[in-house]
């Protein structure tokens, strides 16, 4: 069956986020003090209205994704992308990465959004190719961003990488 990009809704989200392949949790947990990984879905959900998906496969969500507003006062022209899955993730990386730079880039653009950032823990090699193949700049190392001092990646896609 081929997987199927939907609009994200909190249930499906939270399924997401409770049943995250081991590597993606170590992230999530590591980014924010977080009592359940419902919790995570919940703040990815709230924090994305209109910019949060999930990836379908078999009748199940198996991996969310979205961009969060982050600060819309002082940084309405900065968003930060997100994503994590469960261990079918794999099976519907390829339909969410079509569907990112098939559907964000104008959007973005249209917003204002200047620059996309991802934060993603130093060893998240999974993480890390696949934003590789979707081209994001990996900017730095930042030690010590995690709640246990874990070492994070700075990655982005700034707005002329949209522009053909």
């Amino acid at each position: 069956m081929k997987p199927e990009i939907r609009a994200g809704t909190l249930r499906d989200i939270c399924f997401v986020a409770a049943n995250m392949r081991e590597q993606d949790r170590r992230e999530v947990f590591a980014t924010a003090i977080l009592d359940s990984a419902t919790e995570a879905g919940v703040i990815s959900y709230s924090t994305s209205p209109g910019w949060c998906w999930t990836a379908w496969l078999d009748g199940q969500p198996q991996g969310a994704f979205g961009v969060s507003i982050g600060n819309p006062v002082y940084q309405p022209h900065i968003r930060h992308a997100w994503a994590y899955g469960t261990q079918r993730f794999k099976r519907v990386a390829p339909a969410i990465t079509r569907f990112c730079v098939e559907h964000w880039p104008q959007r973005l653009i249209a917003e204002g959004v200047t620059r996309v950032e991802v934060r993603s823990i130093a060893d998240h090699d999974l993480a890390h190719r696949w934003l590789e193949g979707l081209k994001a700049h990996r900017e730095t190392e930042m030690p010590n961003y995690g709640v246990n001092g874990e070492t994070f990646t700075l990655w982005s896609w700034l707005a002329e990488d949209w522009k053909d």
